[in-house]
């Protein structure tokens, strides 16, 4: 075997699912020797947000049908282990096993040219030497960075002071077991996790968000709404901004309900809220279930799913979208919501009274709890925003691939690997420089 002193040498700066679909394609792609280091505190393969060891309560929030890897898929695995797969949206924790389970099979199935490697290390600093790359000390001739969701972010609440205890809910988080009074920044999936994971043992919930609203909730595989036509898919390659694509998406939605084009274009502008939260999370459920009419809400978020992907190859053929991020953060609430199976539990515990949406709508709370107090714990249930560079933008030569780049590619928020082909680009070059 050739000596990994001859090998080229790369860092890989996160071991999450893109980390891992980056280490398949080196497998797959290197043709020089290659000594392979993947850096993540979590573990390997499913990385922090699928960490098998997390509660099982907490669900995953696409369709499992595009949890794939480069010889498996999810499904097939689960089948193989006697698992129910007619359950669309598993327990993270079990997507976080496949994913481990992945990992050990690409190690064992690498040839002895690719050499791979997992340190349990979170990486404070990378630099160039003008050869090369230094990480943390040693030397490397490529780095990429793939960290995905931040928990550690500016405008995190944990940064601030506060009367009250203030956690995220990142893994090795200091969560007590029964806090009683709980006020949440946020009311979107994140929050969705902290009723499951205290609904049963709290007296209360308070959560509070800037919108004032719940996100619209996912259709159940088997009331799949009606696909996009055709004509609108087409009619994305001639977008030149952000308002091409505000038409195109009233056009599509349109087609699947008699909705005026007020009702839709309010959804897209985010004027359409009604004053009741329950209520509409209420509509959303049923028509998500099949069980009640659709809503203009669920129309545009069907309409936007629907030509998300020519969105990305849009923005693949002639970069940036002008008016697409902003466009795309009212387009995420009704699109990219929770599945049926948790926002029905969301809904038992408002009914029950144990979550309390006093304060939805008041985000001023937030800074009263941690001046005043109040509630026994406050939890962040935010994540950095999309975006926002990685600690080691700023060194040349490195590689970035992941949420990091969504201002100009959208799409890489995503366990879908359909989605973008800059993974397996990025590990054909530099396993054959």
């Amino acid at each position: 075997m050739t000596s990994s002193r001859l090998a080229r040498r790369i860092a890989i700066i996160g071991g999450g699912p893109r980390g891992l679909w980056a280490v398949e394609e080196l497998i797959e792609r290197a043709r020089i020797p290659i000594d392979v280091t993947v850096f993540d505190p979590y573990p390997a393969g499913a990385g922090a947000v699928y960490r098998p060891q997390q509660p099982p309560l907490w669900r995953l929030n696409v369709n499992c049908s595009v949890v794939t890897t480069a010889h498996d898929d999810f499904n097939a695995w689960r089948s193989r282990r006697g698992g129910d797969t007619t359950d669309a949206f598993p327990p993270r924790a079990e997507v976080g096993q496949f994913l481990a389970d992945t990992w050990s099979a690409a190690l064992h199935r690498a040839p002895t040219h690719v050499r791979i490697r997992h340190l349990p290390h979170r990486v404070s600093e990378v630099s160039s030497d003008g050869e090369g790359f230094v990480v943390d000390g040693s030397p490397f001739d490529d780095v990429l960075v793939c960290t995905g969701h931040g928990h550690m972010h500016a405008g995190s609440l944990v940064q601030e002071s506060s009367r009250v205890p203030v956690t995220g809910l990142y893994f090795g988080a200091d969560l007590p077991s029964a806090p009683r009074r709980i006020g949440v920044r946020g009311a979107a999936l994140s929050f969705i996790d902290v009723c499951l994971l205290y609904g049963d043992t709290a007296e209360v919930i308070y959560p509070v968000s800037r919108s004032g609203r719940f996100m619209e909730v996912k259709p159940s595989p088997e009331t799949p709404l009606p696909e996009v036509s055709t004509r609108w898919r087409q009619a994305c390659a001639q977008i030149t901004n952000a308002g091409d694509l505000r038409e195109i998406l009233i056009g599509a939605a349109a087609e699947f309900g008699d909705f005026s084009r007020a009702e839709l274009a309010a959804v897209i502008d985010g004027q359409d809220f009604t004053g009741d939260t329950v209520a509409e999370l209420e509509a959303s459920l049923r028509a998500a279930e099949g069980t009640g009419p659709l809503t203009p809400a669920t129309a545009v978020g069907a309409a936007f799913r629907g030509v998300f992907q020519d969105c990305v190859d849009w923005h693949k053929a002639h970069g940036p979208m002008p008016g697409f991020r902003e466009l795309s953060r009212t387009l995420e609430r009704v699109s990219f919501g929770p599945p049926p199976v948790t926002a029905r539990r969301l809904l038992e515990l408002i009914h029950s009274g144990v979550v309390d949406t006093q304060y939805l709508r008041t985000p001023e709370q937030i800074d009263s709890w941690r001046e005043n107090g109040g509630v026994d714990l406050l939890i962040d249930a935010t994540v950095a925003p999309q975006a926002t560079p990685s600690p080691f933008h700023d060194v040349p030569g490195v590689v970035e691939i992941g949420r990091m780049n969504e201002l100009f590619l959208p799409g890489h928020d995503s366990l879908n690997r359909l989605v973008h082909d800059d993974i397996p680009r990025w590990a054909e070059k530099v396993g054959n420089p």
